[in-house]
């Protein structure tokens, strides 16, 4: 009887031991001392350009949250793994991600494909993930309570692009090459859309699949259609593809991309193939990142980070190092008991929430997790990415 007595105390005293740990550890991804937090990159596929740049963006952040405290004392612990961008490997190191490490949430996850792919999958699990690597509408529409937007959508640039060379360039054939997936078909509705409002048709479309390195044909045939303004729907090297064969072409057509071509890559791998990538237009929510910018905490963090990296930061690198800030204000807002339901609740609280790079404000509600809505126009002008005009806005907030 003493022995039973003495076995059940052990396990009254074990049973309340795992309810207070439940209290203070309530919640998936968060202890007293670390928050999670979980991102997939295409590291080593056809985008590892950006997913490197995302990932030092990513890293730097949280080095300097944590040198500074952390979050409420809790430091965030960073997992950062590689797509590829491909679908397949995205869902694999998701799970991996959700089952093995346990994270609280998601960051930045990388482009349309794969993190469209792995969207449903953190959703079903009730995991907010935030500001994918991407302005695909897909991460927002339907409404979602568990996804949020990051950046000005694709279909909104496009919308705002089209209208911008028509009415102010008084283009009238309008072509378009787009990526043959999420991305380029958004792209392309953009466009079509904006032009159908004003009364036009979309005068000629290429297509191209995702990884493809050559670009003659779709080129030669915009050209034949004489198009006299060119949108290009796509990400980097396709881009600089794109523009050498109309160099080939000897075709001076004005062109324009999204905020996916909007790097140093363009001009850096333009100038390596032997031309100039300069008067190329392409559409962005925020300044790019040089020593001069506006913004005095912009400056700081170029200054920051050629000091951590010994290279200057690209807008990919921008993205990732505002992510982690961004969540860490919406933490902080919410206070010491973090948890997955309060943080979605605090996030549709925020309206002009500011970007602390100086781009577009954030508004998030019970209805929309769009987020972002305002862009502007840039051109290349001496390698340099060059402000233009804006910001314009297709649409406002719900």
């Amino acid at each position: 009887m003493k022995n039973r007595f003495i076995w059940l105390s052990v396990l009254l005293t074990g049973v309340l031991m795992f309810g207070l740990s439940l209290t203070a550890f309530g919640e998936i991804g968060v202890t007293d001392d670390e928050i999670v937090i979980g991102s997939h990159q295409d590291l080593s596929g056809p985008i590892a350009g950006w997913g490197v740049q995302v990932k030092l963006g990513l890293e730097m952040a949280v080095k300097e949250i944590n040198d500074a405290g952390g979050i409420y004392g809790r430091k965030i612990r960073l997992i950062v793994e590689d797509s590829a961008y491909n679908p397949g490997q995205a869902i694999m190191v998701t799970n991996k991600m959700i089952n093995r490490d346990k994270v609280f949430m998601f960051i930045g996850n990388m482009g349309s494909p794969t993190a469209g792919a792995t969207k449903p999958i953190i959703s079903r699990k009730k995991i907010p993930q935030m500001f994918p690597l991407t302005a695909a509408s897909l991460f927002y529409e339907p409404y979602d309570r568990y996804s949020f937007g990051g950046f000005t959508p694709y279909y909104d640039q496009a919308r705002i692009l089209t209208k911008y060379f028509v009415q102010q360039k008084g283009k009238k054939k309008v072509g378009i090459m787009y990526q043959d997936d999420e991305m380029g078909s958004i792209m392309k509705k953009g466009v079509e859309d904006e032009l159908k409002a004003m009364g036009m048709k979309l005068h000629a479309a290429e297509s191209y699949k995702r990884g493809a390195t050559v670009f003659s044909t779709q080129i030669s045939k915009l050209k034949r259609a004489d198009c006299d303004f060119v949108v290009l729907a796509t990400v980097i090297r396709e881009t600089v593809g794109a523009l050498a064969e109309a160099k080939k072409l000897q075709w001076k057509v004005d062109m324009c991309g999204m905020s996916p071509a909007v790097t140093s890559y363009i001009p850096y791998l333009a100038k390596g193939a032997g031309f100039s990538a300069d008067g190329f237009y392409g559409t962005g929510q925020s300044h790019y990142i040089y020593p001069d910018h506006p913004n005095p905490v912009a400056r700081k963090f170029y200054k920051d980070y050629k000091k951590f990296y010994g290279k200057a930061p690209d807008q990919p690198s921008v993205a990732g190092y505002s992510d982690i800030y961004f969540f860490a204000d919406v933490a902080r807002l919410v206070g010491p008991d973090l948890t997955r339901e309060k943080f979605i609740d605090t996030m549709e609280t925020l309206r002009d929430f500011p970007d602390r790079m100086g781009g577009a404000p954030y508004t998030f509600t019970k209805k929309s997790h769009q987020g972002a809505y305002d862009a502007m126009l840039f051109v290349l002008k001496g390698g340099k990415w060059t402000f233009v005009d804006g910001p314009f806005r297709h649409k406002n907030p719900e």
